[in-house]
């Protein structure tokens, strides 16, 4: 199968698309697990669209994965409804509860069951590997926000792969294996504020997409070059990279890009509710991200400065720069419309 349009193709990203619309469209638990097999049976063709051997193998690694934690999901709907004659109760019971958030934390790769995602990420597509981290965690984050039992595993997992994600991306290379880390941290974030908060959660997804949504665009452009390692001296890196340093600080949560508004935002959430040692171990997660994107960005830096090429960007790609780059400003209104707040209650 090449890259060429099919019309199945099409009726596969339907699938991808009204999967997850199912899902969060129901409070049917049986109905739920079907919109994440929909949405399984939907990206799994595509993800060998390409026809390579290694496409062919992660698709057979994420089947296998998606499918031993849909598994899991009946096991625990089914103990569910022997428990309270119920498929719409909402996870009362301990056991059953422990069971669907392991299920929902495997299909999400966080941690500690996270070691399956950069195993297939790294052989993985650009835009595949957008998908992947990005539309593919709608529906299992707003599954677990509606779980009001055993939150203590969702917490522990949100702190996990906040550390985790950091850490672990430190000492890579592969610009696909640091994407897929970041990922894994940036879940960290999701995880403990779907919790509290659906829309605070649902906005950070939705910055966090638009942000790494320009950079795949441009990796996926370029992949021609095989621009995947930051050790390679490559001729075809140029000017263009320059644009992209504000997105990934945008990333790490840079002041003041728009990724540090929504990570303020989370931490102010928590504050407001007293808790300190969780936005304390965020923020030090955060801290150790800004290590190696800082590393990422001047390494992109020397080697576009000791290239220097000047071509035209592709236009499909100025409205996400251009609101990345736009978003510098948005959080002065957000800081001063705090700072007058904490002013009125003294």
């Amino acid at each position: 199968m090449n890259k060429k349009f099919f019309p199945a193709n099409f009726l596969f990203m339907n699938m991808i698309i009204l999967g997850p619309i199912f899902s969060l469209s129901s409070n049917h638990w049986l109905v739920m697990w079907m919109g994440l097999e929909l949405n399984l049976m939907g990206i799994l063709p595509l993800m060998n669209i390409g026809g390579k051997h290694f496409e062919i193998d992660s698709s057979m690694k994420y089947f296998i994965i998606q499918s031993f934690s849909s598994s899991l999901l009946m096991i625990s709907s089914i103990i569910l409804y022997f428990y309270s004659s119920s498929w719409y109760s909402m996870f009362y019971t301990p056991f059953p509860s422990m069971i669907l958030i392991t299920s929902l934390l495997i299909k999400l790769g966080g941690a500690p069951f996270h070691l399956w995602l950069p195993n297939i990420t790294k052989q993985m597509n650009w835009m595949m590997l957008f998908m992947i981290l990005s539309w593919q965690k709608l529906a299992p984050l707003f599954m677990l926000s509606f779980i009001n039992f055993n939150q203590n595993i969702i917490l522990l997992s949100a702190i996990l792969s906040a550390l985790f994600g950091s850490i672990q991306a430190i000492n890579q290379t592969s610009i696909q294996l640091i994407m897929t880390y970041s990922s894994i941290s940036h879940l960290g974030w999701m995880l403990a504020i779907c919790m509290i908060n659906n829309m605070i959660m649902m906005l950070y997804l939705l910055i966090y997409s638009l942000t790494i949504l320009p950079l795949f665009l441009y990796f996926s452009m370029k992949s021609g070059y095989k621009i995947f390692n930051l050790t390679q001296h490559n001729q075809n890196m140029n000017m263009d990279f320059l644009i992209f340093i504000p997105l990934i600080m945008s990333l790490g949560g840079f002041p003041p890009f728009i990724g540090f508004l929504s990570k303020i935002i989370i931490l102010i959430s928590f504050i407001n509710m007293n808790f300190i040692i969780i936005p304390m171990i965020l923020f030090i997660s955060t801290l150790i991200s800004l290590y190696f994107y800082l590393n990422m960005s001047m390494m992109m830096f020397i080697k576009s400065f000791s290239f220097i090429k000047l071509y035209p960007l592709s236009h499909n790609l100025y409205f996400f720069l251009s609101f990345n780059i736009i978003s510098i400003f948005t959080f002065i209104p957000f800081i001063i419309l705090y700072a007058m707040n904490i002013f009125n209650k003294s």
